[in-house]
């Protein structure tokens, strides 16, 4: 099997937006945990809302992960270097 190969310029364009991507989706988490976390220590914040809230931010880290690598992957192809486009990058 060939390995394929990718125009440099988009293929790097596509990993900076996945890795920017990747960093909000871990930054989602992250809040999720916090928030989780807390649930119980303050009185004044019942613990079913920092549930409810941590939940569904982690549910927005799942969804915008998916999004991401979907992106990624169509960017991947559309990246990808035909045979003939292969030959003329030789020269």
């Amino acid at each position: 099997m060939e390995k394929k190969q990718y125009d440099v310029e988009q293929k790097n364009r596509a990993d900076n937006r996945m890795l920017l991507r990747v960093l909000v989706c871990a930054y989602l988490l992250y809040l999720a945990c916090q928030l989780v976390s807390q649930a119980g220590s303050d009185p004044a914040l019942p613990a079913a809302v920092c549930w409810l809230t941590g939940g569904l931010f982690a549910a927005a880290a799942v969804a915008f992960g998916l999004y991401s690598w979907r992106q990624y992957r169509i960017s991947l192809k559309d990246a990808e270097l035909s045979s003939e486009e292969e030959g003329q990058e030789g020269r």
